[in-house]
């Protein structure tokens, strides 16, 4: 998945894949009774959790494809290629079909509704870069309404 914080990822997620499996950087900061604390500091070891707990599940799903989940959702906000390219290679690398969702959400909206305390003007910047990037032609993204805009 691939959008602003606060674009409404996670909700798409639930609404449109409840049996996935997801992957997502903000598990990092769910302490043992579920509250998230998030912590700027541990941004990079939750990222690299993610993409660990990511590599594992394909790892299992090619020794047990029978005991596996249909769909696998990387939740995070990707605004970057070099942000995807490690999940999609992955997935790819398994022999797996790969899609981007990009969830679109105005930049005002998303600042509102988002958890993690992200200022205003870096929202916009986030938004800005999310509409700049070029991915790679041979990527599948799909891009849906968020429901804030």
């Amino acid at each position: 998945m691939r959008g602003l914080p606060g674009a409404g990822k996670s909700t798409w997620a639930r609404r449109n894949y409840p049996q996935a499996h997801v992957c997502s950087a903000d598990s990092y900061f769910l302490d043992d009774e579920g509250v998230y604390r998030f912590n700027r500091t541990l941004i990079s070891r939750a990222h690299a959790s993610c993409l660990r707990g990511f590599a594992e599940i394909l790892a299992s799903i090619a020794g047990d494809p029978a005991n596996s989940p249909e769909v696998v959702i990387v939740d995070n906000t990707a605004i970057r290629a070099w942000e995807i390219s490690p999940y999609y290679n992955l997935a790819m690398a398994y022999g797996h079909d790969a899609a981007i969702i990009h969830v679109k959400c105005d930049a005002e909206k998303a600042h509102s509704r988002n958890i993690h305390g992200v200022p205003l003007e870096r929202v916009e910047k986030m938004d800005d870069s999310l509409s700049s990037e070029e991915l790679p032609v041979f990527w599948t993204v799909e891009i849906v309404e968020g429901g804030c805009c």
